[in-house]
């Protein structure tokens, strides 16, 4: 029989029974609700948050700053927005 864990999307055969944990049987065909990853783009008020606000996020989203870019407010709004063009 053929194996699929839930979380980790590891797929094994085996000729045991294998119950609990994440492990369910696996047919090869998914379940759509499952296997649909729903994309969704949040909008985020850059021009509402505070300097400090704008470098986390930058961290957070690997978004390097320079030295130019961190003179003022608009400069780090205009470098984080470039970075997600």
């Amino acid at each position: 029989m053929k194996y699929r864990n839930t979380k980790t999307g590891a797929t094994i055969n085996s000729p045991f029974n294998i119950n609990g944990g994440d492990w369910v049987e696996y047919t090869g065909k998914e379940n759509k609700a499952e296997s649909k990853e729903e994309y969704v783009e949040e909008e985020i008020d850059l021009e509402a948050m505070t300097n400090k606000e704008l470098e986390e996020f930058a961290k957070e989203h690997d978004v390097n700053l320079t030295t130019d870019d961190k003179r003022n407010k608009e400069t780090r709004i205009s470098a984080i927005a470039k970075a997600f063009e």
